[in-house]
């Protein structure tokens, strides 16, 4: 049984008991249930697409809305057939080489998908394609490009893991399990709930009202892609469903400025008149960093450290330098963040006056039931009775650090590096570096119109801690970390990269303004 906070900012919701099924609750109480590495940024959005299209088309729901925190409840769908059609039917292309006449390619293909269809009824039935696509080849090239604009496409991941690109409503579905026997469970690997934490924290970013008809414009409205997409698939009253609603998301705390200044972000990019779908890369790189910048925040906040989290970057250079050293030092200590954040979660609750008579008693029957109530701890039976107190907590650390490294630890990793924030380009380590889509992204979030470079670094620094130019980085040169020509020349090949993408203007040497040039049509 967790215990969340429903009041404002970073104090604990006492008043919220929502059941989560897992084997201790640490991570979870700072973060939430949960933040996951396997499930990119990518799958995160798809995921959050779900949510938010389900609960959108629910009459007794209201998108983006808590009606209570924490009791999110949502129907999602699974698409199987479709799924099968993109995903698992690799015998597609033999059927069109081995068969030339348009009936036998139909009839080869409809008697393998009869019997090697996997997760829907006893007889599946995929007659109803032939009487939507003229011909066979029309129906193969439709295929090619769905497989070819696919989600991670390229994966490895089991056919039931991969997700058609999100053109509009009828490419929302959950992530399954499929087993050998066809039976269907909604697995939690790829989805692990991200999506989730994702929807909770935009229900309380206070942009409700306007992030709602931006989904309805973009991909809540039927489309001619999204109709492709539908031909596919048979009438819904064929198609198996999960029957039970998916429950148990949980995010701690209340409001928070980190989820306005995300929604905000979303819909400066949903404002630019660019094609709507060129804007979701955009949309999926900037909530990426803000997912990391909540994770790194509530850590700091954790171990109460005063300072802000901020993101020494590196703008690529042939030597390396100051800068080269301190975007190392610090992706590190931002690294390093999460498990301090563990390790004084624990320790401020050890030094509770019941766990400290315990500890001095040795008394191992009070130590199991703390466990259980300020941990969650499964399986507290199992200390040993005979076991010293301070060895018994050792060992639970030792556990919950282990499971912390497996997962949620490398999300500042993974995702850093799938959003074109960090990279071990040209170097032994990873350090903060951006990539074009990063830069780009940050355009269109904090250029209006056009700014003045300086001013865009100070924006970039105000609002994700990112510190490129000297006047960033001037707690550097006061204790003697860098040299001031080392920024400026970094702050120089931003200027120089922001010109080399279109996204900046010189009207003199000492005069440079970044553009947004989808901003001018802004509605």
């Amino acid at each position: 049984m967790i215990t969340s906070p429903n009041t404002s900012n970073n104090t604990p919701d006492t008043s919220i008991n929502k059941s989560i099924e897992v084997d201790m609750l640490v991570d979870e109480e700072i973060w939430g249930h949960r933040i996951y590495n396997e499930q990119t940024p990518w799958l995160c959005f798809l995921e959050f697409l779900g949510v938010l299209y389900s609960i959108h088309q629910d009459p007794n729901q209201q998108a983006f809305v808590e009606a209570k925190p924490n009791t999110l409840s949502y129907l999602p769908q699974y698409r199987l057939y479709l799924r099968n059609i993109l995903f698992n039917n690799p015998r597609l292309v033999a059927v069109v080489k081995e068969t030339t006449n348009e009936e036998g390619r139909w009839q080869r293909w409809l008697n393998y998908m009869k019997e090697s269809g996997a997760g829907l009824s006893e007889q599946p039935d995929f007659h109803y394609l032939q009487q939507r696509f003229e011909k066979f080849t029309d129906f193969v090239k439709v295929i090619d490009f769905l497989r070819g604009t696919a989600i991670e496409g390229d994966s490895n991941k089991r056919w039931s893991s991969k997700f058609v690109f999100p053109y509009g409503p009828s490419c929302f579905y959950e992530d399954v399990a499929v087993s050998t026997r066809g039976s269907v469970t909604n697995d939690r690997r790829f989805f692990a709930r991200t999506g989730e934490i994702l929807y909770l924290m935009l229900c309380r970013s206070n942009r409700a009202s306007e992030l709602v008809p931006e989904f309805e414009k973009l991909l809540f409205t039927p489309n001619k892609w999204d109709k492709i997409v539908r031909a596919l698939q048979p009438d819904e009253s064929k198609e198996p469903n999960p029957s039970k609603p998916r429950e148990g998301a949980y995010l701690p705390g209340g409001t928070r400025q980190r989820y306005q200044n995300l929604a905000d972000d979303w819909l400066n990019i949903f404002r630019c008149s660019m094609p709507g779908y060129d804007a979701l890369p955009h949309i999926v790189t900037i909530m990426g960093l803000h997912m990391i910048l909540y994770i790194l925040e509530r850590a700091s906040e954790t171990i109460q450290r005063a300072d802000r989290v901020t993101f020494v970057l590196e703008i690529i250079s042939p030597e390396k330098n100051s800068v080269h050293q301190l975007a190392t030092a610090s992706y590190q200590e931002n690294n390093r963040l999460t498990q301090q954040a563990l390790e004084a979660y624990i320790d401020q609750k050890i030094a509770a006056a019941d766990w400290q008579e315990a500890i001095a008693n040795n008394d191992i029957a009070t130590l199991r039931d703390l466990f259980r109530d300020d941990f969650a701890l499964k399986d507290a039976d199992k200390i040993d009775a005979n076991q010293d107190a301070e060895k018994a907590i050792r060992e639970f650390k030792a556990r919950v650090f282990s499971r912390h490294q497996k997962h949620l630890e490398k999300v500042h990793s993974v995702w850093g590096s799938a959003i074109g924030l960090s990279s071990r380009r040209s170097s032994r380590y990873i350090r903060y570096t951006p990539k074009d889509i990063l830069i780009k992204t940050l355009v269109l979030c904090t250029v209006s119109g056009r700014m003045e470079f300086q001013e865009f670094l100070h924006q970039l620094y105000e609002k994700y801690g990112f510190i490129i130019g000297p006047k960033q980085a001037l707690q550097y040169f006061d204790a003697k970390k860098a040299e001031q020509d080392d920024f400026t020349m970094n702050a120089k090949r931003l200027e120089d990269r922001l010109a080399s993408l279109g996204l900046l203007k010189r009207l003199s040497d000492a005069c440079a303004y970044v553009e947004n040039p989808f901003a001018q049509e802004r509605q």
